[in-house]
């Protein structure tokens, strides 16, 4: 099945016309039929509540209400929000992980929950927040705020998102409980798995007292297949000659690119997630309201993922039989063994497994109060902020080294590797050396708020209210890292070689599920299955443990902490604010707006290791470094919005400075090796934030109390930008590695773009089936300028990571008392992953689209019987090197279908 972007824009285009000019026609007939009696629940009820949240804030902002997100197949706050307008989703395991708004990077957003900051869960220490663990039944609204304002905690160069959890308040009062129970099943993994969600609410002392909590609980197995190509490299026709003597085997003067470490990689994280959110809220009089409120999210997942892995550096390429098709780029690859290398450098094939588990945590507490005396109003609020990542990775690798021959070839229509052995890879045959790791990472983030707001409203002129307020923030970002490996060697030692042997054929398996089972791979025939590592190999080896006393000699001490990863940053902000809100009339158009401006003073201190290799072979020496440093920042704001048209056509301006700090893990006095890769990464204490300054323009054409259509012009410049170098760096063996290091770039990128929207529900047309349905579009257009980065081979110039040109949603339902249903379609243009990949060609992102639908049955009132699909077309996600024959990632994670039951009392 096809699906045809452009026809889909067109068809989109041309329903829009159709229904603004109906809407039009229409509208003195809505008026003066009164809709005051008519009350609307539902889908429709959900996108009045999204239109108004749009209509009525002070800046551009999108929403989505909690009916919408429980009517979309949208299991995480993440899913939910690549409905919005600018904004697009990235995926880990098939699963909504991170958002791009505007082609600013995840860690370039602010995320907060009921105003609290939401902390990251990511390994080594960032900034973006996973979505995969917050469930969207906690949701009132979601707010994706694109403009910024003065009283806003900075943070979000493309944009600020707001979770708006349920409050007992929110319907009245009124008691109750409402909860769903469902099955998930997976194709890929063939697996049925749990899920569950309650939330219960109540009012107590007179109704002055109201008290919410919610919690979910899901089981589930996350699996995804690649096939992948780590690099796209030249390789050294000439090992004896200084330099490289590239290849040139069609001898058209431009050297080859050959693959680098093709491998397979079945990826299996049996998953449990638990969340829990509780508010209570007193409110003794109108005049306050007081309310303690937290959340708590904890998924624990067991490893088990599976690679067969081979490498081009260990042998010899033959000539004869390696084919260079479109591009110069390698579509059928055999090499011979190089018996010249050391034997554990030779050409091989490794069967690995990436054990262990991983634990991520998350909460926070938050106390606070609005307080109204007269015109004015106080609300201060203190909270704290925890997040904390544990991965306790295990490796367990069996390594066949000195294998006579490799074959890969990628001609087929994905081009795709499929790896041809010369050796049985569900058999032990070959096998002789066997690795067991243990990688624990330990990474805490916390954070405590105190702020103070205080705003006064004025019953008369121009100005309608005047805000001020102070805010302090106290950030930690710790990362602990330890590492201890324990080797088999059976080259030549044949006791040992028995050992391997009986260990991998007593304790190694061949998996769960067939390799590519679902998506398309381009070829058949190839292998489904191989070795699978489990736990119990290597706990035959023995699992070395990384905090014995001694554990690594080769260390300082013998510790096996890694103590060059090991660093603390900490940030400590104050800032203070003072904003304006006013409103006049030019002639017949009524004018409001805010301007204001923050002042935020950050100083930040970082402390790790450093590493100073000492003659002699001796252990190297590693002492402790601290670094510290302040900025302060100067953020204006504006944004005006006018009513061209009262109730009908609303004009909105803005223009602002915003700000988002580095990551701590760049921040960090770090240094960290890849021995394979021959690379590595370091960070820099120096770095100073990004800034921006952003613009909007836009028309908002609201047709009735349900649709409306809106265009926005957006511009922003991102200066002071931070951008990834490289530099050499010399062991003490006398290997060169490529340092990855980040700086603060003198270039300045501009970004400008065009967002359209559309929600129409049909209830003008007085159609019987008709009148129950709708449409939802959005599309967005942006294009980047004055990004320094270039292909490195060719010097083109590239465009502004992770940025999407083009992207879009439609989404059309059907809904009466009975029965909905609903699909949604979402597509996203290629981007720009990074700048320079393995081999130094830049990596993108292709063009991806997925399709979703639920669908939904009342039984009886409150009762009712859902059925969701994810993914139904079962697309697959594709990366490359620049080139659709030098693909890195083919992706495919299968179908998802939802079925269940939910229920209101």
């Amino acid at each position: 099945m096809k699906f045809s972007r452009n026809g889909a824009l067109v068809s989109s285009a041309a329903m829009a016309v159709f229904l603004l000019s109906a809407g039009t026609a229409t509208a003195q007939q809505q008026e003066a039929a009164s809709d005051s009696d008519i009350v609307v629940t539902g889908i429709r009820s959900s996108l009045q509540g999204a239109l108004n949240a749009k209509r009525n804030a002070p800046q551009v902002l999108d929403a989505i209400s909690a009916e919408d997100i429980g009517k979309f197949p949208d299991k995480n706050i993440g899913e939910a929000l690549q409905r919005v307008t600018g904004v697009q989703l990235s995926r880990a395991d098939g699963e909504g992980a991170g958002v791009t708004i505007r082609g600013a990077d995840p860690s370039l957003n602010r995320v907060e929950i009921n105003g609290t900051t939401a902390l990251s869960t990511t390994v080594g220490g960032g900034r973006d927040v996973d979505f995969r663990d917050l469930p969207s039944e906690f949701v009132n609204r979601l707010e994706v705020v694109k403009s910024a304002t003065a009283d806003m905690t900075e943070g979000g160069v493309g944009g600020t998102v707001r979770v708006i959890t349920r409050r007992p308040f929110d319907n009245g009062g009124k008691t109750y409980v409402a909860g769903s129970a469902q099955a998930i099943y997976s194709d890929i993994a063939d697996h049925m798995d749990p899920r569950v969600a309650l939330i219960a609410s109540d009012t107590f002392a007179d109704g002055k007292l109201g008290i919410l909590v919610s919690g979910t609980f899901e089981n589930r197995n996350v699996e995804s297949h690649q096939a992948r190509t780590t690099g796209w490299v030249r390789l050294d026709s000439d090992r004896t000659t200084p330099g490289l003597q590239a290849y040139d085997l069609n001898e058209d003067g431009a050297a080859d690119f050959f693959p680098d470490i093709p491998r397979y990689v079945i990826n299996r994280l049996e998953t449990r997630r638990y969340a829990l959110n509780g508010i209570l809220e007193w409110r003794p009089s109108d005049d306050l309201t007081a309310y303690m409120e937290g959340n708590w999210t904890r998924s624990n997942q067991s490893v088990t993922s599976q690679f067969l892995q081979t490498g081009t550096s260990g042998g010899l390429v033959d000539v004869a039989n390696t084919v260079i098709g479109p591009d110069n780029t390698v579509t059928h690859l055999e090499m011979i063994n190089n018996p010249a290398l050391a034997q554990t450098s030779q050409l091989g094939v490794s069967y690995r497994n990436i054990l262990g588990d991983i634990r991520r945590t998350t909460y926070n507490l938050a106390v606070g109060a609005d307080w109204t005396s007269g015109n004015l109003k106080l609300s201060p609020k203190i909270s704290y902020s925890k997040a904390q990542a544990y991965n306790n990775e295990i490796n367990a690798t069996a390594a066949v080294t000195g294998m006579s021959r490799l074959i890969v070839d990628y001609d087929n229509p994905q081009q795709a590797p499929q790896i041809i052995l010369p050796n049985d890879p569900t058999t032990i045959a070959g096998i002789n050396q066997l690795t067991v790791l243990r990688r624990p990472r330990y990474d805490d983030q916390a954070e405590k708020m105190a702020k103070l707001d205080a705003e006064y409203t004025f019953d008369t002129g121009f100005l309608t209210s005047i805000k001020v307020g102070g805010q302090y923030r106290d950030l930690t970002v710790k990362s602990r890292f330890f590492s201890r490996t324990t080797t088999l060697n059976g080259f030549s030692d044949p006791a040992v070689q028995s050992q391997i042997s009986a260990i991998v054929a007593g304790n190694a398996g061949l998996g769960t599920s067939p390799f590519f089972n679902t998506g398309n791979l381009g070829f058949d025939g190839g292998y489904t299955g191989w070795l699978n590592m489990t736990q119990a190999v290597a706990d035959a080896v023995g699992v070395p443990d990384p905090f014995a006393p001694g554990g690594c000699p080769a260390n300082a001490d013998g510790t096996c902490q890694v103590f060059t990863d090991t660093w603390e940053v900490g940030e400590r902000n104050i800032a203070g604010y003072a904003q304006a809100s006013f409103a006049f009339d030019v002639g017949s158009v009524a004018v409001s707006g805010v301007a204001g401006a923050r002042v935020v003073n950050t100083q930040v201190d970082t402390s790790g290791f450093l590493r100073t290799a000492q003659p002699g072979g001796q252990p190297a020496l590693i002492s402790p470094v601290a670094f510290d440093s302040k900025n302060t920042e100067f953020l204006p704001s504006i944004n005006l919005k006018a009513e061209l048209i009262p109730n009908t056509l609303m004009a909105r301006l803005t223009a602002s400075e915003v700000m988002a700090r580095p990551l701590p893990q760049q921040l960090a006095p770090r240094f960290t090796l890849d021995v394979v890769g021959l690379s590595g990464s370091r960070g820099n204490p120096a770095l100073q934030p990004f800034r921006a300054r952003q613009y909007d323009a836009g028309l908002e054409y609201y047709i009735n109390k349900t649709s409306f259509a809106s265009v926005t012009y957006f511009r922003k410049e991102i200066g002071s930008f931070i951008q990834n170098t490289t530099e050499p760096f010399t062991d003490a063996n006398g290997v060169t590695y490529a340092i990855t290091v980040p700086s603060n770039g003198t270039q300045k990128v501009t970004i400008n773009g065009i967002e359209a929207g559309a929600q129409v529900a049909f209830d003008f047309i007085n159609i019987p089936v008709v009148k129950h349905m709708g449409v939802i579009a959005n599309f967005t257009y942006s294009k980047d300028s004055g990004y320094e980065g270039k292909d490195f081979f060719t010097g083109d110039s590239l465009p502004f990571q992770g940025l999407s040109r083009k992207s879009y949603n439609i989404s059309a339902y059907y809904e009466d008392d009975v029965f909905s249903i609903r699909g949604a379609y979402n597509w996203r243009s290629k981007y720009l992953i990074t700048a320079v990949g393995r081999g130094n060609n830049p990596e993108f992102g292709e063009a991806y689209g997925q399709l979703d639908a639920s669908l939904n049955l009342n039984l009886m009132k409150d009762v009712s019987l859902f059925l969701e699909g994810v993914n139904l077309l079962d697309a697959t996600r594709k990366e490359n090197a620049n080139s659709i024959y030098r693909r890195t990632i083919i992706e495919t994670f299968g179908r998802r279908v939802y079925g269940g039951i939910r229920f209101k009392l």
